[in-house]
């Protein structure tokens, strides 16, 4: 057993410790699918979950990280790059580089190692070190946010240490916010992203992974209120892992949502153009959902959302840069 724990240990921290990067070439970017250029009084923002995980745990992930990159930047070239990104599982050097290489002027990074406090929670009780629970953190929240626009102030918030199953406790995850001024916009809007439990993936039993799912959801949504007035506009993105169990959607929806009083971007594409999203794309991130953009206008109704896009989806290799399909909201803002 004694010789178990140790390779257990060794292997997780081999897994979520070394920041290696293995060679992997980076294919020429195609140009994207779909990229409509800006429009006066709008606001865009992307949520990505870029995969950018250490190795062992993601091989080659370096190419693929600094091809995301360039096709940012090449959106750039084209003047049709989302004015704001989120950007979930950026865990490594090579990912956090996104922001450089597509060129954003402003950048905040989510919670860190140190910034994890101990609170007790039920699921102190039965952790599973062989299931990454009880070893500590080994790697930050992996949120960054990408502006163009000035980024006024920030804050973060780490879920407490023992708010968390299975592996996704060995991230710092939480959420990350910040207030950013928009041209031609009277306030500051705030945008949050956030990265919550996984089901599955997280290799424990479903039930215990739904509770510190809903224990996540009850502080972002906290967190959310304690900082963010009711007259301001605020996006909240990034990749929720809500999927369609019935436990985490009930988690969500209560108390008025993680954001009370917003609505969902993906849940309206019925309603608005989605012309930028190839059918298939639509399909993917629609059945799948998990990736997200909440969002509320303020008291002057001042934000609403005009359309989705994909600008890497499936018919241009989206799904060999990531496991996610980062999709773009662009919202008009007055």
């Amino acid at each position: 057993m004694k010789r178990l724990r140790m390779l257990t240990v060794a292997t997780l921290a081999g897994i979520l410790a070394l920041n290696l990067s293995l060679p992997s070439p980076a294919a020429v970017s195609p140009e994207p699918v779909h990229a409509r250029p800006h429009v006066a009084g709008e606001l865009s923002v992307m949520t990505y979950n870029v995969k950018g995980l250490p190795f062992p745990a993601a091989y080659g992930r370096a190419g693929k990280l600094t091809e995301i990159g360039q096709r940012l930047g090449y959106l750039r070239r084209a003047g049709v790059q989302p004015h704001v990104v989120l950007l979930q599982e950026a865990f490594i050097p090579e990912a956090k580089a996104i922001a450089q290489a597509a060129g954003y002027a402003h950048v905040a990074l989510g919670p860190q190692i140190s910034d994890v406090r101990s609170a007790p929670t039920d699921l102190a009780a039965g952790a599973s070190w062989i299931k990454g629970e009880s070893l500590g953190k080994w790697v930050d929240s992996g949120l960054v946010i990408l502006s163009d626009y000035p980024i006024v102030r920030t804050r973060k918030m780490a879920f407490p240490a023992d708010m968390c199953a299975g592996f996704d406790c060995l991230a710092a995850k939480g959420v990350l916010l910040a207030w950013i001024k928009v041209p031609g916009h009277d306030g500051p809007v705030a945008i949050a992203d956030t990265h919550l439990n996984s089901r599955k993936a997280s290799g424990v039993d479903v039930n215990r992974a739904n509770t510190a799912y809903a224990l996540q959801v009850a502080a972002a949504r906290n967190f959310i209120r304690a900082n963010v007035q009711a007259d301001t506009d605020i996006i909240f993105g990034g990749d929720f892992n809500l999927g369609h169990d019935p436990n985490r959607v009930a988690a969500e929806e209560a108390e008025g949502g993680i954001v009370p009083g917003a609505r969902e971007a993906t849940s309206l594409a019925n309603s608005i153009d989605t012309t930028g999203m190839a059918a298939r794309d639509r399909t993917a991130i629609l059945s799948r959902a998990k990736d997200k953009q909440y969002f509320r206008a303020g008291t002057d109704e001042g934000l609403a959302l005009r359309d989705l896009e994909v600008p890497f989806g499936i018919g241009n290799g989206g799904t060999e840069l990531s496991d996610h399909l980062g999709f773009v909201a662009s919202y008009a803002v007055r």
